[in-house]
């Protein structure tokens, strides 16, 4: 191996895609022209595989935690429950976000259905932003979408931090709101 030798893209990489290869140049120019120190083992990579469904992945898969140690949970929401997907007649799917265990941290993700490969890129962002899943309930999304599954899958998270005493307080409040005092 020549140290003075780089290269870029499918000749070195496990990821066999045009926008990874890209990515990796553009890497390679700033680290050479502006003296930087990337790696390219800090790209977060998504794809996508147009398919009857289409799927989208980024991160890493359960197997890849299990394998590495790492806890984890699994949030998951199904596009037979999203209004647009029901609309479209396109219901089979789900979006499925995997995070740190004592964290929102979002380690990977899954989408299934039509659309994955561009929904895919909103978690893209959040993982490189150190966005947790917790915060994207909170990203307004267009009415009827699909991509909205994606913010219904940070309310399940959310669901998961309330305690049984904030749970009772939150019922006795809407007990109050619906029949006064």
């Amino acid at each position: 191996m020549d140290p003075r030798v780089f290269g870029v893209g499918d000749c070195c990489s496990a990821f066999k895609f045009t926008h990874a290869a890209d990515f990796m140049a553009r890497m390679v120019i700033r680290n050479a022209l502006f003296f930087g120190s990337a790696k390219m083992s800090d790209l977060i990579i998504p794809y996508s595989t147009f398919t009857t469904p289409e799927v989208g992945s980024v991160g890493l898969y359960e197997s890849d935690l299990k394998e590495r140690g790492i806890a984890y949970k699994t949030f998951e929401k199904h596009f037979s429950e999203n209004d647009r997907a029901i609309c479209d007649d396109s219901t089979s799917g789900m979006v499925r976000i995997r995070v740190d265990a004592k964290s929102d941290k979002i380690l990977g993700a899954s989408i299934v259905g039509i659309g994955a490969g561009n929904m895919i890129s909103e978690i893209t962002l959040a993982m490189q932003t150190g966005t947790g899943l917790g915060k994207l309930s909170a990203v307004i999304h267009p009415y009827p979408t699909t991509a909205d599954a994606v913010r219904a899958t940070g309310d399940l998270y959310n669901k998961t931090r309330a305690t049984p005493a904030v749970r009772g307080i939150l019922r006795g409040l809407i007990q109050m709101q619906r029949y006064g005092s």
